[in-house]
């Protein structure tokens, strides 16, 4: 039971009255309240520490300056775009070096005219200077040319006629039964614009290799093979046709000319081979009695 007197006497003894304590309240001073106490963390999970915040992202490496312009680059595309011909111009230079260098282009030629030189006058005697050097890697470029699409026996028979091969020293032989039949196919084909060449790529072309080619790469480059008959009459007309014999082991090459043919139907071949002369028969430049014939257009 309750009681106003606290019982702290040995048993039998009169209790003693307890101390009146008037109760606290929230005016009281000192009283703090247990909603507005601060807060620790308790039980067995420790309180975690603050993230720390994250760090500041990188400033951007500084671009590196500009690289300096190499001047000598700079003059090599300044001179590559002052002309856009500047590659053929290097090529030009190169066949002039070498005697290649012809006279203007196509597009360059006026309407009507031919690139040649017909006020001069060649018989077959007397070959024109200029294509007399006796530096066979040398091309020859003859006054008297001519090209697909203007074509003529007149013109045909002077593009022959300027080299006078059987008076011309380029066309000596080198020795007994080595001709010069393949120089002298090199140098009317250049000048009929139709080139047998001498050269393929760095490699000098034999007189069998020549043939060779003639057969074989020719086809490619604008030559076809034809009859007797055929050969006749693409002379005529004043393009450039080639006869050799049909056997394969015989390496001889010579021009066929556009003139009338013989009795036998066969036409006159101008040639550096077996015989050396401007007016010659078949069997007197080749030696032999069955050929065969290229033309080009």
């Amino acid at each position: 039971m309750d009681s106003d007197f606290e019982d702290t006497s040995p048993s039998g003894a009169s209790p003693r009255p307890r101390s009146a304590v008037p109760p606290r309240t929230m005016s009281s001073p000192g009283f703090q309240s247990r909603s507005s106490a601060p807060r620790h963390a308790t039980g067995s999970i420790p309180a975690q520490a603050p993230l720390p915040a994250p760090p500041a992202a990188a400033a951007p490496p500084a671009p590196p300056p500009p690289a300096k312009a190499d001047p000598s680059a700079a003059h090599y595309h300044q001179r590559r775009l002052a002309s856009s011909f500047h590659g053929e111009d290097e090529r030009t230079q190169l066949e002039t070096v070498l005697g290649r260098a012809r006279g203007p282009s196509r597009e360059e030629e006026p309407d009507g005219e031919e690139p040649t030189s017909l006020g001069a006058a060649y018989n077959g005697q007397t070959p024109a200077e200029e294509v007399t050097s006796t530096e066979l890697w040398r091309a020859t470029n003859a006054p008297v040319q001519s090209r697909e699409g203007r074509r003529s026996p007149e013109l045909y028979r002077l593009v022959i006629d300027q080299f006078a091969v059987g008076h011309n020293p380029r066309y000596q032989p080198d020795g007994p039964e080595k001709p010069r039949a393949h120089i002298f196919v090199w140098d009317v084909t250049r000048a009929m614009n139709a080139e047998v060449p001498h050269f393929v790529g760095a490699k000098e072309l034999t007189l069998a290799q020549t043939c060779d080619w003639l057969r074989h790469e020719g086809p490619m480059r604008g030559w076809h093979r034809t009859d007797l008959a055929g050969a006749v009459e693409a002379s005529q007309k004043g393009m450039p046709v080639l006869a050799l014999p049909k056997e394969v082991k015989q390496k001889l090459l010579c021009v066929v000319r556009p003139d009338e043919p013989g009795p036998d139907g066969k036409p006159n071949v101008a040639a550096a081979a077996k015989q050396r002369g401007n007016r010659l028969t078949l069997l007197e430049a080749l030696g032999v009695f069955a050929f065969e014939f290229f033309y080009h257009l």
